[in-house]
């Protein structure tokens, strides 16, 4: 993680609750800020056996934009996969991993979620705030919406009042399968913290059997983009 030297000290201590006002803001600010970003991720999703053997891989490079009214644009340069035909991970899956993953509080977020707060905690050259976090509204049924809601833990920096860290699962599970446990990091990037890399390494169930997977996906290249007019 990048962004930590020459940084100020902070004297007066917060409470949970304005720890996690700051933060929503911070992420209000982010979220618009990154509609100004093209980025690319890289995403690997793999299924391995007992001895340690690949069996499939999903793979999917592409670029990340979004047009003039802010939507999200997604252009896939590669996507292949090898995964085993029991094991159902396509641009949908996919697309629901990362959003997961990139778990920002916002305002928004706060009606939707139940914030615990555990204590401090350093990460790399960061100190920071840690809460769990777990979803406070009723789940959709998993086979008919594509929302997914995080159960894990966030960590946010004590400065910049940022989430620099996630680590959890993506609720609701589907009846075939749940998605595997993961942490993702963020980087410093212009003043924000935008998602840099995610790992995941965990036993799956796939219909009547479990199955080892392990995810990467890499968040590289923000650049601002200048629009014209």
């Amino acid at each position: 993680m990048a962004g930590g030297a020459g940084r100020r000290q902070v004297t007066a201590k917060p409470s949970p609750a304005e720890i996690l006002a700051a933060s929503a803001e911070k992420g209000k600010s982010l979220l618009a800020a990154l509609r100004e970003y093209t980025y690319y991720i890289e995403l690997t999703i793999q299924t391995v056996s007992q001895s340690d053997t690949i069996t499939g891989k999903y793979y999917r490079f592409s670029q990340i934009s979004f047009g003039q009214e802010g939507k999200r644009q997604e252009r896939i340069l590669e996507n292949s996969s090898t995964l085993p035909d029991d094991v159902h991970i396509g641009t949908n899956a996919a697309n629901n991993l990362t959003r997961v993953y990139q778990f920002i509080i916002t305002p928004e977020i706060m009606s939707d979620y139940e914030f615990t707060y555990i204590g401090r905690e350093r990460v790399d050259e960061l100190n920071t705030y840690v809460f769990d976090v777990k979803p406070k509204i009723k789940l959709p049924d998993p086979d008919k919406s594509s929302d997914r809601y995080l159960r894990g833990r966030v960590w946010i920096d004590d400065q910049d009042m940022c989430v620099v860290k996630v680590a959890g699962e993506a609720l609701p599970e589907q009846s075939a399968h749940r998605t595997p446990k993961f942490e993702t990091f963020f980087q410093n990037v212009d003043q924000f913290w935008f998602p840099a890399f995610v790992a995941a390494d965990d036993s799956v169930r796939m219909g009547k059997y479990s199955t080892r997977v392990v995810v990467k996906a890499h968040f590289t290249s923000y650049k601002r983009v200048t629009r014209k007019g």
